[in-house]
């Protein structure tokens, strides 16, 4: 029979970017979740201690996911860099950046500080995993509302969204600052860490 730790693990792993809840590790293996939370610092224990192990365990919010380690960045950037969507176009680029400082945000609000329908580059943003559905507005017709992914987070190198930089206390979200919002992404375009349409 599988130990209560191969199962934690087992969870970890296949829950992937988008990571798992402790309340959802908890359903699934009928453990409390302290008997959870232990035993996911014991996984990250021992893939800390182990120096041929490329792996740890990314906590955000109590919601854990595998990822590797800080050391492997540079090797992992390389690869997740040739593996995702190479070209984002201005008006993607503006779309997370309002997305990342708004979330969770429906479409109707990202177009109100846009000035533009948002639909089509919400579709295609999506299905390149970097925004996601997070849930919908308690309003009439339950909007969608979006928020970054993992991976969306991981494309423009921060940790969470914690690593944003701060919006000056004179700058609002409107119409009039979207090339603000896009000039907290120059130095990865300028790293040759995304390209941009021209």
């Amino acid at each position: 029979m599988l130990s209560n730790l191969a199962k934690i693990e087992s969870l970890l792993y296949a829950s992937g970017d988008q990571g798992i809840t402790l309340k959802q590790l908890s359903q699934r293996t009928a453990l409390e979740a302290a008997a959870c939370r232990q035993l996911i610092a014991k996984i990250a224990d021992a893939f800390k201690r182990d120096s041929d192990c490329g792996l740890s365990i990314l906590n955000s919010n109590d919601t854990y996911r595998i990822g590797t380690k800080d050391d492997l960045s540079e090797l992992v950037a390389d690869y997740v860099n040739d593996a995702k969507p190479r070209v984002l176009s201005q008006a993607a680029l503006e779309t997370v950046a309002i997305v990342m400082y708004n979330q969770p945000i429906t479409r109707v609000e990202i177009d109100d500080i846009r000035g533009v329908n948002s639909s089509a580059i919400l579709h295609r943003l999506v299905n390149q995993d970097l925004l996601e559905i997070t849930g919908v507005k308690q309003e009439v017709g339950n909007p969608k509302q979006y928020g970054i992914t993992n991976f969306g987070l991981d494309y423009f190198g921060l940790k969470s969204l914690k690593d944003l930089p701060e919006l000056p206390k004179d700058e609002k979200l409107d119409d009039n600052t979207s090339d603000a919002l896009l000039t907290r992404f120059n130095k990865e375009i300028d790293q040759g860490k995304m390209e941009v349409d021209s």
